[in-house]
């Protein structure tokens, strides 16, 4: 199988786009696309580490990521099994948990540091991430549903937030909240609105808060 059939029935087949292939492997996306259309790659060590990208991708079993922002397709993925703990009030590497009976999403202290407990997770397609939460609760439903799983990513910037997108957002009282995030008229503050309109708007002010965290993909588990 020649290389542009390969990539174009590998994209078709785990649902994956192209800027995810870029950016896992360090080939421009117009490359890639040029590769697809029938283009001969030029380039020997570009074209190795896609080869390289495609047998290990082809692989792992079918699963599919979804964009939090889109309606892509998605399929069963189980999250693994080792657990994390992300710090919140700092901007610190995340801790390796041996408490197997820690739960993922829940909030705990750690040498009275306020720790995220997370899962870890090696994905390509989705990128660099801090580790993966159960959702909980219907109040984001239909876009995220209870059991499904989300892939976080920690704001070193939390002044810094894209009105109308995806954030879990934590509190000084140790409260996480799945939200889509607004700026608020009141200064220094934000309005985090649910999916589900049985669920009133919250407003918070960016004192309060923690931590956010970028919502990178939904995992159905």
């Amino acid at each position: 199988m020649d290389i542009a059939t390969r990539l174009k029935e590998f994209r078709k087949r785990k649902h994956i786009k192209m800027p995810a292939i870029a950016a896992a492997t360090g080939i421009s996306k117009e490359n890639l696309y040029k590769w697809e259309k029938g283009t001969k790659p030029s380039d020997f060590e570009l074209y190795n580490k896609l080869v390289a990208y495609l047998d290990k991708m082809e692989n792992d079993p079918d699963h599919y990521y979804e964009d939090p922002k889109s309606n892509g397709t998605h399929l069963n993925k189980q999250p693994p099994s080792v657990l994390t703990g992300i710090l919140l009030a700092l901007d610190e590497e995340s801790l390796s948990l041996s408490d197997n009976n820690a739960v993922p999403g829940s909030i705990i202290s750690i040498n009275n540091k306020p720790v995220l407990v997370a899962f870890r997770i090696d994905a390509p397609v989705i990128g660099d991430v801090d580790g993966v939460i159960p959702v909980s609760g219907d109040s984001m439903e239909p876009k995220f549903k209870s059991g499904n799983w989300i892939a976080l990513k920690k704001l070193r910037y939390t002044r810094i937030i894209n009105g109308g997108y995806y954030y879990y957002v934590v509190d000084k009282n140790g409260k996480g909240l799945l939200r889509r995030v607004l700026p608020a008229a009141e200064n220094n503050s934000i309005i985090l609105i649910a999916e589900n309109e049985a669920y009133p708007e919250i407003t918070r002010k960016m004192d309060d808060i923690l931590a956010i965290f970028s919502v990178e993909a939904v995992i159905v588990k």
